[in-house]
């Protein structure tokens, strides 16, 4: 398995790295190859080249981004974030890090990547998921309403008067600009949302690393969600105590941890399975529900949350103002 490809993509096409830019890449143990694959490609264009590795900072989690990790993201004009999500390392490392690497330039959020990942989507034609990412939006930018439904008993309805649509195409070429990579997705908080949704693709941040995508089709977690003061679940069930306990300890852990940051439609017309990596899996032509932080920097929304946890519905049927883009869980569009 070959990550060359895939690091070359990230590198030149996604984040368009420049002659004498400055580059910051920041891994773990776990993604080192990753890595150190990114900073042999950057050095091709660029000497000015600096690789960290969490791993030696200390025990993960860690409690704070390490100062060199922080002043050298302020100072880059591109930046990669490839190391595996720990619990409250969201709050403690990528989220300050992200605020740094905006300081001055643009930044690539490949949190738990992989060599599987990394070899196969992340050596996609991102070209033509931005092509078509630009004509899912061109498509439903005006709706308002949106309804989906799946056999296994989701029935949502949700509103988006406010906020803004983000296209997170792949293409990274502007300074403050930021993109999860493997990329293709269009993302915003709603206004309203009432309904139900079963989650039986995968789950998001830590919990991902514990349950699979086998976990949730035997035994699929149900949330009920309504409008209070803003969307929110109001419960969660699950067959399997230990998911259902840790799902609502996540969505309890601040006020707005229960909120519905994010709704989500995958574009990378190039995945065809769940791969129990929500990098990944976030991409796959679909829908995702997040809950917690709007990623109000991009969305303008008018609130923020510590956390952020996405969940993916597979096989659903998905109208736009009563048109109908995505039929079990393939695209209809024109």
């Amino acid at each position: 398995m070959s990550i060359e490809k895939g690091c070359r993509v990230a590198v030149e096409t996604c984040m368009g790295v420049k002659k004498n830019e400055k580059v910051v890449i920041v891994s773990d143990d776990r993604t080192k190859n990753i890595g150190l694959g990114l900073r042999d490609i950057s050095l091709e264009i660029t000497p000015q080249v600096r690789y960290f590795n969490l791993n030696i900072y200390g025990k993960r989690p860690l409690k704070k981004l390490p100062t060199g990790v922080q002043k050298s993201a302020n100072d880059a004009d591109v930046t990669f974030w490839t190391p595996h999500s720990l619990d409250g390392e969201l709050e403690t490392l990528r989220m300050p890090f992200l605020k740094a690497a905006l300081n001055m330039g643009r930044h690539a959020h490949m949190v738990n990547i992989n060599e599987e990942i990394i070899s196969n989507s992340m050596a996609a034609d991102y070209k033509k998921i931005s092509e078509f990412t630009e004509k899912l939006y061109n498509k439903i930018k005006d709706a308002n309403k949106v309804k989906v439904t799946n056999e296994l008993g989701t029935d949502i309805t949700a509103t988006f008067d406010k906020y803004k649509w983000v296209q997170s195409t792949g293409i990274c070429h502007t300074k403050g600009q930021w993109v999860n990579l493997p990329s293709g997705e269009m993302f915003k908080p709603p206004t309203t949302m009432e309904g139900k949704i079963v989650i039986d693709g995968s789950v998001g941040d830590y919990l991902g690393e514990e349950y699979r995508h086998s976990d949730l089709v035997e035994t699929p977690v149900t949330m009920e969600i309504t409008t209070k003061e803003r969307p929110q679940a109001t419960s969660v069930s699950c067959e399997n105590k230990d998911i259902e306990r840790e799902i609502k300890e996540y969505i309890s852990r601040h006020e707005c941890s229960k909120y519905v940051g994010e709704v989500g439609f995958g574009t990378n017309i190039f995945l065809d399975k769940i791969v129990d990596n929500m990098l990944q899996d976030e991409k796959y032509p679909g829908i995702h529900v997040a809950f917690g932080d709007p990623i109000a920097d991009d969305t303008f929304a008018d609130w923020s949350c510590p956390e952020h946890i996405d969940m993916i519905l597979t096989k659903c049927n998905i109208w736009f103002d009563d048109e109908k883009i995505m039929e079990d869980g393939r695209y209809i569009i024109g």
